[in-house]
This record gives structure tokens, sequence and C-alpha cells, in this order.
């Protein structure tokens, strides 16, 4: 400190004395941290921003707590929706299933198990028809 030119080293003074938590100008005798703290005059009291902040912060807890519950809201919709979204591909699967079964039990056209089979079936049935602009032949 003896090293600082006057006008640093009251700057440096008041940096103390402000990371203290002090307020003022350093002409001011400096205050035990352990009395109250006042306002100093010329300066508004703190009473009515202390207030003004208080509320803010009131309503800040509750725009955030309102937020999350439309978060939780919004949470257990998307879960709802997800499970009957699953339940519909789960029955339209097993709604499929049957009635393939149902195909296949019957022997219709679509009774062909396989895909060869179903190769099968398709190649007899072109041949049965009679080709384009040909009467069909009696082989």
């Amino acid at each position: 400190r003896d090293e600082l030119p006057e006008g640093e080293e009251e700057e440096e003074e008041d940096l103390e004395l402000s990371k203290a938590g002090f307020r003022g100008s350093t002409s001011s005798p400096p205050q035990k941290p352990s009395a109250p703290l006042e306002d100093p005059p010329g300066t508004p009291p703190l009473a009515p921003v202390l207030q003004l902040l208080r509320d803010q912060l009131q309503e800040k807890d509750a725009l955030i707590r309102h937020l999350e519950n439309d978060w939780e809201r919004s949470r257990a919709q998307r879960e709802r929706e997800e499970r009957l979204l699953v339940t519909a591909w789960y029955n339209m699967g097993l709604a499929l299933q049957q009635h393939e079964g149902d195909t296949a039990a019957r022997g219709g056209p679509g009774g062909a198990r396989s895909f060869l089979a179903q190769q099968r079936l398709a190649t007899a049935a072109r041949r049965a028809r009679a080709p384009h602009g040909r009467a069909a032949s009696s082989s």
C-alpha cells in the first residue's frame, strides 16, 4: 500500500469497504460490521426497495411453481399419449395377424402361406388367362 499514489490508495480503500458491505464515501468513519447498518444521509430508505425486491421474488417463485406444474401436466399427458399409441399399434398388429390367419384358414387367394406359394398361385392364374388379343390355348 505504501507504494500506491494517494488517489489509488483511496480507491483501494473504497473497494475494501464495498467488499465488506459498507456504503458511502471514505470521508465518513468506517462502521463496525456488528453495528446495525443505517442508510447514509441523502439516500432513500432501503425498506421500500427491499419490499419491492421481496415482492418480485415471490412473483418469480409463483411463476416457477406454475411452470413446473404445467411441465408436469404436459409430461403426464405425453406419457398417456405414448401409451395409447403403443396400445393402438399392438391392437392393429393383432387384428392384422388374426385377419391373415382367418384368410389362410379359409384357403382363399391369400391362403398361400409362403412367398413362393403365393408366386406359384399368381403364375398359375396368369397362365389360365388368355394372352392379349389371342385365344386361350387348349394344351
